[in-house]
């Protein structure tokens, strides 16, 4: 067993990303008093700052360091992943497992406590599908909820992209999410170009949990999608994959190219 095995093995995951963040950030150092250990590792303090000193005896960087810590929790992760599981929802046929896609996206949305983002193409009487995660998100005040939508214009619509923009804001919080508080809302601004060569649309169809739980599908959140098409879809519980998308999709945020729904 390795001495990062032995030491950094005794930490929680959520331990190793606070302990990762400090050290990349120059936060805590080998020069740092105990009590600063102490705050990120509590009774492991002693042997990690051992561990950190003889790094840096090493020569090795603060943000090297950091590192190294957060792939020890990546592939701890890795090794918790649970393999995927189809979801086929339609007509049954004998010898084939089916399941209910809405049962699935409720059940996903039953588990969140930090974070969850949808992304869909097509909403028809959300609020029969999203009543439940509206209770939730009401009753913990922690929890985050991001949508990501499809704002199109229609063939034939001249309107200015800020009134399509602000009628289907109207529509959304109408007749899919009617309750405060509400979730953010972004949309891809492509799908509003008058030139219909220069359009893109968001067609994506996920769900994610608290970064940790995806499901990824052919399922538009419509009544018929969720409970009586033919749709298939695949679950998984694998952190780095959840991670991944939905850093995909905070990017996006962040860098402009969805924009938030007034």
């Amino acid at each position: 067993m390795s001495r990062a095995d032995s030491v950094l093995g005794a930490l929680s995951d959520e331990t190793l990303l606070g302990l990762g963040k400090a050290i990349g950030a120059g936060w805590l150092t080998g020069n740092s008093p105990d009590s600063a250990f102490a705050s990120h590792v509590a009774e492991h303090a002693e042997s990690v700052a051992v561990w950190l000193r003889d790094l840096e005896k090493a020569s090795f960087t603060n943000e090297q360091i950091g590192r190294l810590v957060s792939a020890v929790r990546s592939g701890r992760q890795r090794d918790k992943v649970l393999l995927p599981d189809l979801v086929m929802s339609g007509p049954d046929v004998p010898g084939v497992p089916t399941a209910d896609t809405h049962v699935v996206v409720q059940t996903l949305f039953q588990q969140a406590e930090a974070e969850v983002v949808v992304a869909g193409y097509a909403f028809f009487n959300g609020r029969n599908l999203f009543e439940p995660l509206a209770k939730k998100m009401s009753a913990n005040p922690r929890l985050k909820v991001l949508f990501h939508v499809d704002v199109s214009r229609r063939p034939g619509d001249s309107s200015t992209a800020d009134s399509i923009v602000v009628r289907f804001a109207d529509e959304f919080r109408n007749w899919h999410w009617p309750w405060t508080p509400s979730p953010e809302i972004y949309f891809d601004p492509r799908a509003l170009e008058a030139d219909p060569k220069a359009r893109a649309c968001l067609h994506a169809k996920v769900v994610i949990i608290d970064r940790r739980l995806l499901f990824v599908g052919s399922a538009n959140f419509t009544e018929a999608a969720q409970q009586k098409n033919i749709e298939i879809g695949v679950q998984c519980s694998a952190p780095y994959l959840a991670e991944r998308v939905a850093s995909y999709f905070e990017g996006l945020r962040k860098g402009g190219q969805l924009r938030r729904l007034p």
